[in-house]
């Protein structure tokens, strides 16, 4: 968690938050994205939780996820819930806690809540990116 950089030192120095420093270190060196050193004085960073990310290196914590997304333990981004899935948390930490789009709706890659297919349209089943339109001799007056 100390490194020293001069010859002729008589103490080390403590790593500062953001960074860690090895035994045997001459510098410090900043925690990756995907991880933060909430203190000073460590030999190692941690990783960021499921739900959550961080972005920049240096970091001395992690940001909550996005809406429309998801965030495994280390993730640097956050990812999109698949087309078909939506989520308006910001707590999610795999694509399986995405929510499913119910029969008669959509939601497109990313989506933060679901959408009613419009008349003459359909979406049968769950987990929809697209509606189908009605095809020819049937019809949908309802959204």
């Amino acid at each position: 968690g100390s490194y020293q950089g001069a010859t002729g030192a008589s103490e080390c120095t403590d790593a500062d938050p953001g960074h860690f420093a090895t035994t045997g270190s001459t510098q410090q060196t900043a925690c990756a994205k995907g991880s933060y050193a909430a203190t000073g004085g460590l030999s190692e960073c941690a990783q960021c939780e499921g739900g959550t990310y961080q972005n920049d290196t240096g970091a001395t914590g992690c940001r909550a996820c996005e809406k429309g997304s998801y965030c495994e333990p280390g993730a640097s981004r956050p990812l999109p819930c698949e087309g078909g899935s939506y989520s308006d948390k910001t707590d999610l930490s795999a694509a399986s806690q995405c929510a499913p789009a119910d029969p008669g709706y959509i939601a497109a890659r990313g989506a933060t809540e679901q959408t009613a297919c419009g008349e003459g349209s359909f979406a049968s089943g769950t987990r929809n990116e697209v509606c189908e339109l009605c095809v020819e001799g049937s019809y949908q007056g309802a959204t």
